[in-house]
């Protein structure tokens, strides 16, 4: 069994229409299909449904999933449910997933675009440290609209990795 990457990770949110312009706008993102058109009650799923194949809450409804296309990486399937997921902003002290990293060229135009489009952006860029450190390695992390944190991270000179480390650091292609 060979486990191949990453295909998609799955966001709740608020208010589809919003993350999908958030994503879109932001971060070039496109729309590849609504499983469950947001504007349409008539597509909208129970929970009881899908509860025995994810867990999804039986008391919920799901009103609105997409699919989108991410550049050169993984896919993002956002979740609109009834009631309304509370959007809370996520931090790097929660259990769980936390956040999701971009690699950039440009930090300061990703920063500034991300800012565009409505992400509160944190003290920054800085530079990386310990086995990250090198001349230009930044990172700057941003809040979206919907509390979704977003890292970028830039790293044009090698990193240094531990000794017995028989890969090395996966980086998107240009």
């Amino acid at each position: 069994m060979t486990f191949r990457g990453i295909e998609h990770i799955g966001i709740g949110v608020s208010d589809l229409s919003q993350a999908e312009k958030f994503f879109i706008g932001a971060l070039g993102a496109s729309v590849l299909y609504r499983l469950v058109p947001p504007d349409d009650p008539q597509q909208a799923m129970a929970g009881e449904s899908m509860q025995p194949l994810n867990g999804f809450p039986a008391e919920l409804k799901l009103t609105g999933l997409s699919m989108l296309r991410l550049a050169n990486s993984c896919n993002v399937e956002l979740f609109q449910t009834q009631p309304a997921a509370q959007d809370r902003p996520a931090n790097p002290g929660q259990p769980g997933i936390n956040h999701f990293s971009f690699y950039v060229d440009d930090i300061l135009e990703a920063g500034e675009t991300l800012r565009a489009h409505g992400a509160q952006m944190f003290e920054g860029p800085n530079d990386c440290f310990a086995q990250e450190e090198g001349k230009g390695n930044q990172t700057w992390f941003a809040m979206t609209p919907f509390g979704v944190l977003i890292e970028l991270i830039t790293l044009p000179t090698d990193i240094r990795y531990d000794e017995g480390a028989t890969r090395r650091r996966w980086i998107p292609a240009q």
